[in-house]
Formats: structure tokens, C-alpha cells, sequence
């Protein structure tokens, strides 16, 4: 179960309404890299994570997302208080004004809607990890855009510290990939049996020759598209 706070993680004072920046900033709201996505992402990866710290690690980071989230509504909520009818239309918010008037909808900056296809649960702890790193340099990146439009000090400010945040998820899944990422792991069943499937060829180099080399020495059958050695 969660325990909610009642105070933002870190604090949004907006002074200056700016509906054109905040029809930018929602894409970190509902956007393909956004923080509801990434919430969801590392809190329904957390089930099917068969060791116990990578699991709590999920559910830690999976939980600040969602207060992640509440940070990026109440900028956009903030951005969009006491509008005139003027501002809305010179802001070209006004797309987004007549279906949700200023309501915070999960939505990306391009006006697709959140879906569920922009993140990915496998059941695989390296493929799953992989992911989770992949995520919070895009995430990272989305803010460092964001910062690149925007002239406000009050949201940059908020806006670093998310960026700050989404640099410590990613040394964070870093060391647990090093820690429970390796071939051993990979092909380990949560119930910790080390099991091959079959099939499976080990890439390890080995001492045979390969039959580059085998060719090399004059030892390869002949190939069968012309009169020279294959």
C-alpha cells in the first residue's frame, strides 16, 4: 500500500501564466516518456522481479515517478490559472482549451493521447533493466528540450530537479544491471534454478578453430559455387 504525503516533493510557485509552455511541458505528464508512463512501467515490472532487492528498487523508484507526475500537473495547472480568452488564443492553446478547457489530461506535446504502447513490461531481468535505463535517458532528454524552450526560472527550476532525479534512476538501475545482469542471471527462473533453453548455444569463444580459420588452413571442404577453397 502507499502512504501519500500531502506536499509536492519539491515545490511548484509559478507567478507568470504561460499556456504555450505548458501545452510542452504536458508531454512529461502523458507524453511517450513521460512520468506516468514510467511509473507504471517500474511498479508492474516490480511483480514479476525475482529478486528481492531489484523489487524494492522498482517499487522505490516507481513510487517518487508518481509523485513525479503530481509535479508535472501541478506545473501545468499552474501555467494555465486565470486565463483570458486572448492569451488562449495568441498561445495556440486553444486546441487543447476546447476539449479540455484547462483540465490536466494526460496527453503528449504532439496531442496524442497516453497509451500504454509507449512502455514495456517482459518478465526478463535483463531485458526489463534495459529498458528501465533506456527510459530515464529519454525522460532526461525530454527535460533537457524542455529547458531549451523555456524562459521561466520558476519551472526550470523544478524542471532541473526532475532532470536531476531521472540522472539518479539511471545510475540506480545501472548498478542493478552489473549486480543481476549477467549470463548467469539472465538465464536464471525466479525460482533460482539455472536452467538452459533448449537450443541454446553459449557465445563464449572457445579454442576450436572457427571456419574462417579452418578455411584459412586448407582444411574446409570445397565450396560448392566455384573451384577455389571455400
Amino acid at each position: 500500500m502507499f502512504l501519500y504525503e500531502k506536499k509536492l516533493q519539491y515545490p511548484v510557485r509559478i507567478k507568470t501564466p504561460n499556456p504555450k509552455l505548458a501545452s510542452v511541458i504536458i508531454s512529461q505528464y502523458g507524453g511517450p516518456d513521460g512520468e506516468l508512463g514510467a511509473s507504471l512501467r517500474y511498479l508492474s515490472q516490480r511483480f514479476s522481479m525475482p529478486y528481492p532487492e531489484l523489487k524494492a528498487l522498482l517499487t522505490d523508484i516507481g513510487t517518487e515517478e508518481l509523485g513525479h507526475l503530481e509535479m508535472v500537473g501541478a506545473i501545468v495547472h499552474q501555467l494555465t490559472r486565470k486565463l483570458t480568452d486572448e492569451q488562449i488564443k495568441t498561445a495556440g492553446f486553444d486546441t487543447y482549451f476546447v476539449d479540455r478547457t484547462t483540465g490536466v489530461y494526460p496527453t503528449a506535446a504532439s496531442g496524442f493521447p497516453y497509451s500504454a504502447a509507449s512502455m514495456a513490461v517482459k518478465g526478463d531481468v535483463l531485458a526489463d533493466l534495459t529498458e528501465d535505463l533506456a527510459a530515464e535517458q529519454k525522460a532526461r532528454v525530454t527535460y533537457d528540450n524542455i529547458l531549451r524552450l523555456s524562459d521561466d526560472p520558476d519551472v526550470n527550476d523544478v524542471i532541473r530537479f526532475l532532470r536531476e532525479r531521472e540522472v539518479v534512476h539511471f545510475q540506480r538501475f545501472g548498478d542493478g544491471k552489473r549486480t543481476r545482469g549477467s549470463e548467469k542471471e539472465l538465464l536464471t527462473k525466479p525460482g533460482g534454478r539455472l536452467t538452459r533453453p533448449p537450443g541454446f548455444v553459449s557465445v563464449r569463444p572457445s579454442a576450436t578453430k572457427t571456419p574462417y580459420r579452418a578455411a584459412r588452413s586448407g582444411s574446409a571442404p570445397p565450396c560448392p559455387h566455384c573451384s577455389r577453397p571455400a
